[in-house]
């Protein structure tokens, strides 16, 4: 994966933003296939950490601690 510069912060915050969403929405039991959607976020996760594992490769170059995107410390 190629991620500029630019839309790493992005793409981090964008992935957890799913996340959070897609898990409120998996705890408000309206969904009819909580076993699709939890595959679903399993992916989410997966890639989430695809994508912190290329934002360390040039974290220093952005200047944005990866910590300071998650709120949690890697």
């Amino acid at each position: 994966m190629n991620i500029s510069n630019n839309m790493a912060p992005v793409v981090i915050q964008a992935i957890l933003d799913a996340i959070k969403f897609n898990q409120a929405l998996l705890e408000s039991e309206t969904l009819r296939d909580v076993e699709d959607h939890e595959e679903y976020l399993m992916s989410l996760g997966i890639l989430l950490s695809h994508a912190e594992d290329e934002y360390k490769k040039i974290e220093k170059e952005i200047g944005i601690p990866l910590s300071q995107l998650t709120g949690r410390e890697s």
